[in-house]
């Protein structure tokens, strides 16, 4: 077990590694409020092989090269996490709209409602969906639904997707049975392919959702989930490059999803105007970094 450093001990092990320090006092906060192993990830691209353990900071590095790009994540979450808000009420909105129209306003929670699919575990994914959305629904001291719960009366669809989190949300677009409201939701967000690469869209927003709502590094990162760009994207954007894995390649598909509910490409271009002030900052969003 590692043994806690303090704050001196901390900026020590980075000066030993030819990081240069100005100011130990700044730095002490720094490091207070930010949490060194959280900073230490934007630390990577300035050091000389993290890969293979030389973790030894290139020249001349300062800590204000590796503080901008921190700082600038933080105002490309908040711009995200605007266009994943509109994304996931959306989405909630129009797929309890089309699942209630077809006459599903109150099995979605029955079984019987999802595809009987088994991950690679063997684990029948729709159990645990059902168990999740009632255990939301239970959990839920919303005003709606406590007055349902006194009356005794099922809680409609409409309702209930209010007290769940996107990711439930996801994963019932994933399983539903209801292949024509999919398919309709898909439609209005200009998503014109299979439900399967639809679904993995959406999840993918989710994803990059939860990244942002939990503050977590976007500068080179090696994304675990990405969504599938289709011809759509491309063709809207034709100019917007990006690496596999990149959150490049994340900020496409949520461009067009935003950009199809607006009815416009304001939001493309404000993210692109950000992102074309910061010209270094920029190739971190498009080219994630393999340092395991």
């Amino acid at each position: 077990m590692k043994p806690a450093k303090n704050l001196d001990e901390m900026i020590e092990l980075m000066e030993s590694r030819g990081l240069t320090v100005p100011d130990h006092d700044e730095m002490r906060q720094i490091l207070f409020d930010s949490n060194y192993y959280r900073l230490s990830g934007y630390f990577r691209a300035f050091q000389i092989d993290p890969a293979h353990g030389d973790n030894d900071f290139k020249p001349n590095v300062n800590v204000s090269d590796f503080l901008e790009p921190c700082r600038l994540d933080g105002e490309l979450r908040s711009k995200i996490l605007r266009g994943t808000a509109l994304i996931e009420l959306t989405v909630r909105s129009r797929f309890a709209y089309l699942i209630a129209r077809n006459g599903g306003a109150y099995s979605y929670a029955d079984i019987d409602s999802y595809e009987l699919i088994t991950n690679r575990k063997g684990v029948e994914l729709r159990t645990s969906l059902v168990a999740n959305i009632r255990k939301w629904m239970d959990m839920s001291n919303e005003i709606c639904i406590r007055h349902y719960r006194k009356a005794s009366e099922p809680v409609p669809i409409w309702a209930a997707v209010e007290t769940m989190p996107f990711d439930t949300v996801s994963r019932m677009l994933s399983l539903h049975k209801d292949t024509e409201a999919l398919k309709e939701l898909y439609r209005s967000l200009g998503i014109r392919t299979n439900l399967r690469t639809a679904s993995e869209i959406i999840h993918a927003m989710v994803y990059l959702r939860n990244l942002c709502s939990h503050h977590s590094r976007l500068w080179h990162r090696e994304m675990v989930i990405v969504p599938p760009v289709t011809r759509d994207m491309r063709r809207r954007y034709p100019d917007f490059d990006y690496k596999q894995r990149s959150v490049a390649q994340a900020l496409i598909a949520l461009f067009y999803l935003t950009d199809k509910i607006n009815g416009d490409d304001s939001y493309f271009n404000e993210l692109i105007d950000f992102l074309s002030e910061h010209h270094h900052y920029d190739e971190g969003i498009h080219h994630p970094l393999h340092w395991e």
